[in-house]
């Protein structure tokens, strides 16, 4: 019972007090038990010593780690040791903590809808001052437009093509819809002027932005066609039968009929200027001496396009040599057709007979000028007659 008190307490004042003494009597035990082992007392008394140090230390060491854990909170528990105002403090840091971060953040949040707002402003300015500024360009455009299709129809070519020019200054080389009505006036200005190579540079320019407009095309041939380059103008294909025709007025004016014809006959399949190449044919065919086929084509034209004035004087020029080739004897037909083919190379009246002076005259007034009256006509039929030459021969009004 001793042994057990004295190892499960480990302190000795709570160990009872043995009588003093003891060891002594029981070493005069006067029964004859044997005597304690001096030595083994003494190892016996250093354990329990050292036994009774340890434990104080230990106890010591308890004493200092309770009294250290009454002065801080237990993480053990849930928390259960920590106090009340200790707990209000740890929330009330923790509600800063929060405090703090939606403080922040708002910040954070007020500074981008401030930016996002600045830019929106700067955007809604920027857009206003574009648009305003873009509507007075545009108004200026339309102005110098319109000043420059006044100054075109007044005839004032050059101010219209400065006022044209003012008109593109702000295109930047891009043509649109605008642009593209700006250089068509600008090209029918250079063509009156006529400035034949800047018209044909500027529809150039047009025929770039796009390549399959005919009309473009038919610009650029037209102006070659005025600078007297026809195998360029062929190659765009686009007017085709007008430049054969006015080929074809050339070998008439050369007396070159049968050139002049085949130029005809080309310019037919080309499918335009028809009505000019049918008027042009029979002029040919009249200056030949064939009467008879040039009243053909007369009246086939007269049907399919109409008589006007020239056409009309034509008609009745050619009946009437149909009704004198009838009239005149066999025997003077043949003297009145060579008189006839003789004024038509020579244009003077070599024949001695009335009839074949006639036959002459008109044959060598058609080659020469295209007269619709004889000689033995009057003086107004010979005035009328002029008259009709200068329009068939020309090149002008068939051209």
């Amino acid at each position: 019972m001793d042994d057990y008190r004295r190892y499960d307490s480990g302190n000795t004042r709570n160990q009872p007090r043995r009588p003093s003494g003891t060891g002594r009597r029981q070493a005069a035990s006067p029964y004859g038990q044997r005597q304690a082992d001096p030595g083994r007392g003494r190892d016996s008394g250093r354990q329990n010593g050292g036994r009774s140090r340890d434990n104080g230390r230990q106890d010591g060491g308890r004493g200092q780690a309770g009294a250290s854990s009454r002065n801080r909170p237990s993480a053990t528990a849930g928390g259960s040791r920590m106090t009340s105002s200790e707990r209000r403090i740890i929330e009330d840091e923790r509600a800063r903590a929060r405090a703090r971060a939606r403080k922040k953040r708002r910040r954070r949040q007020r500074r981008i809808l401030l930016a996002v707002v600045c830019l929106l402003a700067l955007f809604l300015v920027g857009g206003a001052v574009f648009a305003v500024a873009r509507h007075k360009r545009e108004k200026q455009k339309q102005e110098f437009l319109e000043a420059g299709i006044e100054l075109l129809e007044q005839g004032k070519y050059e101010e219209a093509i400065g006022c044209l020019d003012d008109g593109l200054q702000w295109s930047k080389e891009k043509i649109g819809e605008f642009e593209t009505t700006v250089l068509l006036y600008r090209a029918d200005a250079e063509f009156r002027l006529p400035d034949y190579d800047a018209a044909q540079n500027t529809y150039e320019i047009l025929l770039e932005a796009e390549p399959e407009n005919a009309d473009y095309k038919k610009g650029i041939a037209l102006c070659l066609v005025e600078k007297g380059d026809y195998d360029a103008a062929l190659a765009y294909g686009v007017i085709d039968g007008y430049i054969y025709n006015l080929k074809a007025v050339e070998q008439i004016r050369a007396e070159e009929y049968d050139a002049a014809l085949e130029l005809i006959e080309k310019g037919k399949a080309a499918g335009d200027s028809g009505q000019d190449l049918a008027f042009n044919e029979a002029v040919a065919w009249e200056n030949k001496g064939d009467f008879a086929k040039a009243l053909e084509l007369f009246e086939a034209y007269a049907a399919q396009y109409g008589a006007d004035d020239t056409v009309e004087r034509e008609l009745e020029f050619l009946r009437s040599r149909q009704s004198s080739a009838s009239n005149v004897p066999e025997e003077d037909g043949g003297d009145a057709s060579a008189t006839g083919s003789g004024e038509d190379a020579s244009g003077e009246d070599a024949a001695g007979s009335e009839g074949a002076s006639e036959g002459g005259a008109a044959a060598s007034g058609e080659s020469a000028s295209g007269e619709s009256g004889d000689q033995t006509s009057s003086g107004e039929e010979s005035a009328a007659s002029e008259e009709t030459s200068s329009s068939v021969y020309s090149g002008e009004a068939r051209g």
